[in-house]
């Protein structure tokens, strides 16, 4: 009898830690940290208005997303390209590229407004994250109702065709992520779709994780809303907000993070006559 074997993904973080490191505490000093040292640094030691002290940080994160987003697409679009979508053209970018360009335009409008005054609009230009956390669990969520539900997609979304039965958003972020910038290349891409179609217990994992990201940053998002525009004292809103601006729902989730991926990893690894998940699958 054949035995059946889950689809390799070839791809492992444990030799990325150091890099992984690098890149979060680069996105944690841009978004958070410079925030909070050069609005209260100019506003109160140096004495500048507050649309001042506002420009230099804004100006920092706003520069460094455009560069962000130009590499990502330049890696996308170059000749030769390994990372590109799945049977995708020169010129196509990833769904991930086109999210992070329209999460971009929307919060360099607000900031623009904002800031526009010298009597800065604190209220608004505290708001940034939210939007992103609406953007980002708005999509995961009704990517998970489309799922549920067997709809198809009427776009492509990455290496998921037009006209396919609708994924977790959570699928496509991470064969995005890992392919451009993890490196994972169109094998990656091509490898998590084979281990998605074959195993019943990966599909599930993904579509809880979907529903819990999703679900969870919407209601981070409302909460920090709320947070934004009740608060009286603006210095408090923005020390308080500053924080929260990348990924506020990280910490929050986390435990049910592990405790999936590690039920994942039994069912993936473990072999059939031990008790495995993978049992469900077929696979030993």
């Amino acid at each position: 009898m054949e035995t059946k074997t889950l689809p390799e993904l070839g791809y492992t973080l444990h030799t990325r830690k150091r890099s992984i490191a690098i890149i979060w505490t680069a996105v944690i000093t841009i978004t958070c940290i410079q925030f909070e040292v050069f609005y209260f640094t100019l506003h109160y030691a140096a004495h500048k208005k507050r649309d001042k002290a506002l420009e230099v940080p804004t100006t920092i994160m706003l520069v460094l997303s455009v560069l962000t987003i130009l590499y990502r697409s330049w890696l996308l679009m170059k000749k030769g390209s390994k990372c590109r979508v799945t049977g995708g053209r020169w010129y196509s970018m990833d769904f991930f590229n086109y999210t992070a360009i329209l999460g971009f335009a929307i919060v360099t409008a607000v900031l623009s407004i904002a800031t526009a005054d010298e009597d800065v609009d604190m209220r608004m230009a505290s708001i940034p994250q939210a939007i992103i956390l609406y953007l980002a669990g708005g999509l995961l969520t009704i990517t998970a109702i489309t799922c549920s539900l067997g709809l198809k997609l009427p776009i492509s979304m990455s290496s998921t065709p037009r006209g396919s039965v609708c994924k977790p958003g959570v699928f496509v972020v991470v064969e995005d992520i890992v392919a451009v910038d993890g490196g994972g290349g169109e094998e990656f891409r091509r490898a998590w779709s084979a281990r998605y179609e074959a195993s019943k217990t990966f599909r599930r994992m993904l579509v809880q994780l979907n529903w819990f990201w999703g679900v969870g940053s919407v209601a981070v998002a409302i909460v920090t809303t709320v947070v934004v525009y009740v608060v009286n004292d603006l210095n408090v809103v923005f020390a308080i907000d500053a924080p929260f601006r990348e990924e506020p729902a990280l910490t929050i989730l986390r435990p049910f993070e592990t405790r999936n991926n590690a039920w994942g990893c039994k069912a993936f690894y473990y072999h059939a006559g031990r008790g495995s998940l993978a049992a469900e699958d077929g696979f030993q």
